[in-house]
């Protein structure tokens, strides 16, 4: 949990090449504050949400057929007392799908990738907004960011001016054209598994920076990039656990 505040507050990033692993206790006791919702990550209706960002903190291109990279799995369990329980999604998939390409049909028109992708986040979390005491919160909030940098590209702003290229150093590695593209991004909505009366909620999201990769066998096969970010909680029961890698 701390690291997703810190994440939430201070847009701490992970990079692709780190691997990660937290879970939220499912037997804490006692009261849990948060500054941001949702203290404990008890609730069973689950408010997450995906950016990525490349090394300038930036969008640039959007990824083919990814929309702008911002999605978001937010729920609502409607009927508790039905078994297996029943869950409406606040967000559909094409709201999921939204990029500068289709702005035309939802969003601004007049501004660059970068900018509808706070327009997309701000439009995603209206859809995920829990009003609450002290006041409303929206989502958790996992960033991705590929540490790759295109040195010689030099699209990189340095201290807010248009930078010029430099030759390639070890901390910024880069494979060539194409190393800062945005992920491939996709989602698992959340769904329920019923077992001997117990309901668990499941969810994910996935991808890799390897467009032309198969995503499916990107987790397995070597010198490929792969990003995920699981969830899994008992309804009425505990915390959730989250898993990222």
């Amino acid at each position: 949990m701390l690291l997703l505040l810190l994440q939430e507050l201070f847009g701490i990033a992970l990079l692709s090449i780190v691997l990660l692993e937290f879970v939220v206790s499912a037997g804490q006791r006692g009261t849990t504050t948060s500054a941001v919702g949702d203290p404990g990550m008890r609730r069973d209706g689950l408010r997450v949400a995906i950016e990525a960002w490349n090394q300038c903190n930036e969008v640039g291109e959007e990824a083919p057929n990814m929309g702008s990279p911002r999605k978001a799995d937010c729920f609502d369990i409607i009927n508790n007392s039905t078994n297996p329980i029943r869950l409406v999604h606040r967000v559909k998939e094409e709201d999921n799908e939204l990029g500068i390409l289709n702005a035309s049909t939802k969003g601004p028109t007049t501004i660059d990738t970068n900018q509808y992708a706070a327009w997309k986040e701000i439009y995603l979390g209206r859809k995920c907004q829990v009003q609450d005491n002290p006041k409303p919160w929206q989502f958790w909030m996992i960033m991705i960011k590929s540490g790759n940098m295109d040195t010689l590209a030099a699209v990189c702003p340095r201290n807010g001016k248009k930078a010029t290229p430099f030759p390639p150093e070890p901390g910024f590695p880069c494979f060539g054209l194409g190393c800062m593209n945005m992920p491939l991004m996709y989602h698992n909505y959340t769904s329920v598994r019923e077992h001997n009366g117990t309901n668990t909620l499941q969810g994910s999201f996935y991808g890799t920076w390897d467009l032309d990769s198969d995503v499916s066998k990107a987790l397995t096969e070597n010198d490929t990039s792969y990003h995920q970010l699981s969830w899994e909680k008992r309804s009425g029961k505990g915390a959730g656990l989250f898993i990222t890698f």
